[in-house]
């Protein structure tokens, strides 16, 4: 089972922005365009990082906790969904604040 760490805190963290997606009514589909343009922006520069970090022995992950399917030599799955799954979480959760604050309001009334 230590072959699914990576991806049980992925799921944890996917399941938490489904949920503040839903408890807050932030409706982030509506956005997916944005979303998808900034998701892709990300994945390019981290997978292209991941990848230089790898070849110098900067960076390693651990295969006892990975399911060891490459989307790129070395690099695994569960970093690439780690690139998709953290930043849409980030977001919500900075829309979630924005919301509870009101903070975002005092930009459409001026």
């Amino acid at each position: 089972m230590a072959h699914l760490s990576y991806l049980a805190v992925l799921a944890f963290v996917a399941v938490c922005a489904f949920g503040i997606n839903l408890g807050f009514r932030l409706q982030i589909g509506k956005h997916w365009r944005e979303l998808v343009v900034t998701q892709i922006a990300i994945i390019i520069i981290y997978l292209s990082w991941d990848t230089w970090a790898i070849a110098r022995k900067s960076w390693f992950f651990d295969a006892h906790q990975i399911l060891n399917f490459n989307v790129l030599p070395k690099v695994p799955l569960e970093e690439l969904l780690f690139f998709i799954v953290v930043p849409v979480t980030t977001i919500l959760s900075y829309q979630a604040l924005l919301k509870i604050t009101g903070w975002n309001q005092n930009e459409s009334a001026g």
